[in-house]
């Protein structure tokens, strides 16, 4: 064999033996953003899940019940000076503006996140999206816009889905609502 033969032998050994390596590269990026993922997504799903959690969202939406009738907590919140320890509608929007952050640079799946807590999402919305006006007047639209991102998803997610995603050829389970004669006597 020529030397020319051996150098061109190496060198195109040389190139598949980087290839492999390239392509054996990206395969372990791809599993390690998978994983990532995962574990951005079971954080997320433990903080939301958490008994906490759903303690705000039901004091939200009593204490903004009564709170939003008085035109000086109104003004505490325009102006951002309202009280901050132990308040549910600042943790649940913060809580979820922080979710938003993460779907919105990728660290967590948005369908699968939506999957699940679209709807939660909506009522939460609706529960602080009043504060969110308020708020909005005086500090702009930048006070929990990846909150506001969730929400646009989540609608469009619903109007994507408006029966849900169960999957077509999986048969659904023949659920008899046992009460709807009593809930319907009653009107």
């Amino acid at each position: 064999m020529s030397q020319e033969t051996l150098s061109t032998a190496a060198a195109v050994g040389t190139f598949l033996v980087i290839a492999a390596t390239a392509i054996a590269a990206v395969i372990q990026l791809r599993h390690l953003r998978a994983q990532n993922q995962l574990t951005g997504l079971l954080t997320v799903l433990a903080r939301v899940e958490d008994s906490n959690f759903n303690a705000w969202v039901d004091a939200a939406r009593e204490m903004l019940k009564t709170k939003l009738l008085d035109q000086q907590y109104r003004l505490d919140v325009q102006h951002g000076t309202m009280d901050r320890t132990d308040n549910p509608w600042l943790n649940l929007g913060n809580s979820y503006d922080w979710v938003g952050s993460l779907v919105k640079h990728g660290l967590i799946p948005a369908d699968t996140f939506l999957d699940v807590y679209s709807y939660r999402l909506l009522r939460a919305w609706e529960i602080v999206e009043d504060v969110v006006a308020i708020s909005r007047r005086d500090q702009g639209p930048g006070i929990w816009e990846n909150f506001e991102y969730l929400v646009v998803l989540a609608r469009q997610w619903q109007a994507k889905h408006p029966d849900g995603v169960y999957p077509k050829n999986k048969p659904r389970l023949v659920i008899q609502d046992k009460f709807l004669s009593l809930d319907s006597a009653r009107f």
